[in-house]
C-alpha cells in the first residue's frame, strides 16, 4: 500500500486529474515508472498528449514492444511487453467499476 501511496505522490506532479493518474498509477505499478515514463516522452516527440492514458501514453506503452520505438532516442529504459500494463490497467478499472456498482445497488 505504502508504494501505491509513493507512486500517487509521484504522478500528482504531472498527472492533475485523478482518474488519469489511476491509469499511470496502476500501469507503473505493473511495468514500472521507467517504461511509462519512455512511453510519455513518445506520447509528446510524436504529437500526443503524455497527460493521458486512453489512445495517447497507452498507445506508446503497447508500441515499447517494436524495436523502431523502444531503440527510439527518447526511450531510456528499452523493451516492454506493453499488452500487460495496458490490459492490467483495463481490467483493474473494470473491476472497480463492478465493485462500486455492486456496493452503491
Amino acid at each position: 500500500m505504502n508504494y501505491l501511496k509513493w507512486l500517487d505522490n509521484y504522478w500528482k506532479k504531472e498527472i492533475e486529474d485523478p482518474l488519469e493518474r489511476r491509469k499511470f498509477i496502476l500501469a507503473s505499478y505493473n511495468v514500472g515508472i521507467g517504461h511509462v515514463q519512455d512511453a510519455r516522452r513518445l506520447a509528446q516527440k510524436f504529437g500526443k498528449d503524455p497527460d493521458l492514458w486512453d489512445n495517447n501514453t497507452e498507445y506508446y506503452v503497447l508500441r515499447l514492444s517494436e524495436e523502431k520505438f523502444f531503440r527510439d532516442e527518447v526511450v531510456q529504459f528499452g523493451y516492454c511487453r506493453g499488452s500487460e500494463p495496458c490490459a492490467y490497467v483495463k481490467e483493474i478499472l473494470e473491476r472497480y467499476d463492478q465493485y462500486r456498482k455492486f456496493i452503491l445497488a
